[in-house]
């Protein structure tokens, strides 16, 4: 399913639409991630998606490993952006300073270049373009999708972003915080807490809100939505 391309699809090469349907970031040749970076689905196509959608239009069909490099050059891109700067910036360089990653170049050349991905499986649970996935979409997404990418990155650590994100691991997966947590239905209250999965895989998952400014800044100041990531991954290397 994909919804609200109408209007910038028409009479464009397949594989173009292909790209502007689905996003997919791990280059399985070249890269050998020991961390999940986990958004619920990857929204639908602004001017941003479709201008990164041209690099498409000459490829050859099959050339699958390309059009991975294309998906992640826009994954770069998408983190480097303004709107989340700050939040990346700060994110790498903590998961440096604790020996999760190591790069010598400034964060923004380690995102850019592609090393980024050696060290992150980015995915999103619904793997195609639409607004607002229903619990079931997710629900079916987590089995029929995210379960086996799970079993063949077999990470260190899950990083998910977002409350549906967060909910539907922590509902297939079983989650169980290694702290005390009143409400783990609740991103605000679960944000930065460790929890371990108990089903199916021996995972650590931290769950974080939402890097927008709808969440960091709105609802978490950024310096506490930051500080709670860091007490997070701390724990996770102890």
């Amino acid at each position: 399913m994909f919804v609200g391309v109408s209007k910038t699809t028409t009479d464009v090469p397949d594989q173009v639409l292909r790209k502007l349907t689905y996003a997919y970031y791990h280059d399985w040749e070249q890269n050998d991630p020991n961390y999940v970076f986990l958004l619920a689905d990857p929204g639908v196509p602004g001017e941003h998606v479709v201008f990164e959608a041209n690099a498409y239009a000459g490829l050859n069909p099959t050339d699958y490993r390309t059009k991975v490099q294309i998906d992640q050059r826009f994954g770069a891109r998408w983190l480097a952006k303004q709107l989340y700067t700050d939040f990346t910036s700060e994110f790498l360089t903590y998961c440096q300073d604790h020996g999760l990653v190591e790069f010598d170049e400034p964060w923004w050349q380690y995102l850019l270049s592609g090393s980024f991905f050696d060290d992150f499986y980015m995915t999103d649970v619904v793997k195609y373009r639409e607004n607002n996935p229903s619990k079931a979409t997710l629900d079916a997404a987590v089995r029929l999708g995210l379960m086996q990418e799970l079993e063949y990155i077999d990470p260190d650590l899950i990083f998910t972003f977002g409350s549906r994100a967060w909910d539907a691991v922590r509902t297939h997966l079983q989650a169980e915080p290694t702290e005390p947590v009143n409400n783990q239905s609740s991103i605000t209250e679960v944000h930065g807490t460790l929890h371990q999965a108990t089903r199916k895989y021996d995972v650590a998952i931290l769950p974080c809100g939402h890097m927008s400014p709808q969440f960091r800044g709105a609802q978490i100041s950024h310096d506490e939505y930051m500080a709670r990531i860091v007490s997070g991954i701390e724990k996770s290397r102890s």
